[in-house]
């Protein structure tokens, strides 16, 4: 949801923005942004060439400045390259004020999809021990293997259960994360 939300708030402020789901064989952006039965062509749909990058993609009518390029919901994830990935991006960085990739989740070949274009990675977490560890470990593999450093954002922060004990606060976050934070 976090790549649906800053592709409507940067739409809304007149930048163009083409949102990409890279969660190949489990898409949902098109219907966390409410376009889900105006899918027609799909990323891997452009890959193979069985439709143009133009046509396959969605504009919001709300947000006309905001476009989605959809996920495939039939295939797998290893039928879209990293470079495959990387040149379909490179060809929407000319068509949009930004290009927002969302990743699956884990750190597999679609996590490594969605990180080899990116000029900037967010890591979305939130501030509960096991979500921090996976985040931990996928700062550690952004910044070791693909010599990125991350900006956090802190999701489902919740301000009277940090005051209870119950949840971390956001400066053993980034005690814990050791990256700079973009927002909560």
């Amino acid at each position: 949801t976090t790549v649906a939300n800053l592709a409507v708030a940067l739409s809304l402020l007149g930048q163009r923005v083409i949102a990409v789901d890279a969660d190949i064989g489990l898409r949902n952006l098109d219907i966390i942004l409410g376009l889900e039965s105006q899918i027609i062509y799909d990323i891997v749909d452009v890959v193979e060439e069985r439709s143009t990058l133009q046509n396959a993609l969605v504009r919001d009518q709300r947000a006309p400045a905001l476009f989605l390029l959809p996920a495939a919901q039939t295939r797998n994830k290893d039928d879209i390259s990293p470079q495959q990935m990387a040149t379909i991006c490179e060809r929407l960085r000319g068509m949009a004020d930004y290009v927002l990739i969302d990743s699956p989740a884990g750190i597999e070949h679609g996590f490594q999809n969605a990180i080899t274009p990116a000029d900037r990675v967010l890591v979305v977490t939130t501030p509960d021990v096991s979500a921090l560890r996976d985040a931990d470990k996928v700062i550690y593999l952004l910044e070791r293997d693909w010599k990125r450093q991350p900006w956090l954002i802190l999701n489902r922060y919740n301000a009277p259960l940090v005051r209870n004990g119950e949840m971390r606060n956001i400066d053993d976050v980034l005690d814990i994360l050791a990256i700079d934070l973009l927002g909560v």
